[in-house]
């Protein structure tokens, strides 16, 4: 994936339940932060801070959601980077000991796909349009749809107040890496751990089919025995839905998470998040996984 493919999965991932009421995303704002000790007071706290950091600088006009539509544009178009400040709201968010609560929060997903107003949602509506470009997607087009897709009331809410100013620390992120792509040795690239999602959406590792158990299985035992040697190598058929892909690359992160901590237990009897920075260090240099993407075929 591009830099831009990359950061418009980042802010997809995160996207369910529209409507032109805003009925059905303000169900998924309240199931999200309702799912949080306090109804989500400490993240709220968090990306308020962080919010009149922004203003403060200028970034940001105000907090009103026009204010945060027009930072997103400029996000999406590659126009903006956050130089200004030196706030990390993801470290302060991961922090918490709930924080996978808040970058998978499934359960909420499935709530608002199971509403008879889902297909009349904004999220169906992106869903579909995602689908109409999949035999000849862009970076650019993507990001149309995203731009022509949202507006000022969808960014009323806190929800995705929170994931605007995510993208910005993802936005920086990428920025620091070095070319579009890693330069991965033929070697590599043959022994890495192939994943495959097919025309119907069927997920096959390493040419065979794959069940949801055995997916978190292999993975981890892959990841743990070739640890900074790992690559995982990801193809996606232009015929596969977009919303699919972006399920298989919430449930490899959640896999991730998983190992880290696992990991953490092992070498320091705490998990990931409590580490100091010199022990994620010395973890990250021996378990260095790695995902490469494929342009979908």
């Amino acid at each position: 994936m591009k830099k831009k493919s990359i950061l418009i999965i980042t802010f997809f991932s995160f996207v369910f339940g529209f409507s032109q009421n805003r009925k059905i995303e303000k169900i998924y704002n309240d199931c999200y932060f309702n799912s949080m000790p306090e109804n989500g007071r400490e993240v709220k706290n968090l990306y308020k801070n962080y919010e009149t950091l922004l203003i403060s600088k200028k970034i940001l006009k105000n907090n009103s959601g026009t204010s945060y539509f027009n930072l997103f544009k400029k996000v999406m178009s590659g126009e903006f980077i956050d130089n200004k400040t030196n706030f990390s709201l993801i470290d302060s968010i991961n922090n918490l000991k709930y924080s996978n609560l808040i970058h998978f929060n499934t359960k909420c997903t499935e709530k608002i796909k199971s509403l008879s107003e889902y297909k009349k949602s904004n999220t169906y509506l992106l869903e579909q349009r995602m689908d109409s470009i999949k035999q000849d997607f862009s970076a650019e087009k993507a990001t149309q749809i995203f731009l022509k897709t949202f507006n000022e009331k969808d960014f009323e809410i806190d929800y995705y107040k929170l994931r605007v100013l995510l993208l910005i620390e993802r936005t920086n992120s990428l920025r620091k890496l070095k070319g579009e792509i890693p330069k991965y040795s033929k070697e590599r690239i043959n022994n890495s751990l192939k994943i495959n999602l097919s025309k119907g959406n069927i997920i096959s590792i390493n040419g065979t089919e794959t069940s949801k158990i055995e997916f978190k299985r292999i993975i981890e035992n892959y990841l743990i025995e070739n640890k900074k040697e790992s690559l995982i190598n990801i193809n996606t058929s232009r015929d596969a839905q977009y919303g699919e892909y972006i399920k298989l690359i919430e449930n490899l992160n959640s896999v991730i998470e998983q190992i880290k901590n696992k990991i953490s237990l092992e070498f320091y009897n705490k998990e990931y998040k409590s580490l100091t920075k010199t022990e994620k260090e010395k973890i990250e240099k021996e378990y260095s996984f790695e995902i490469y993407n494929n342009e979908a075929e």
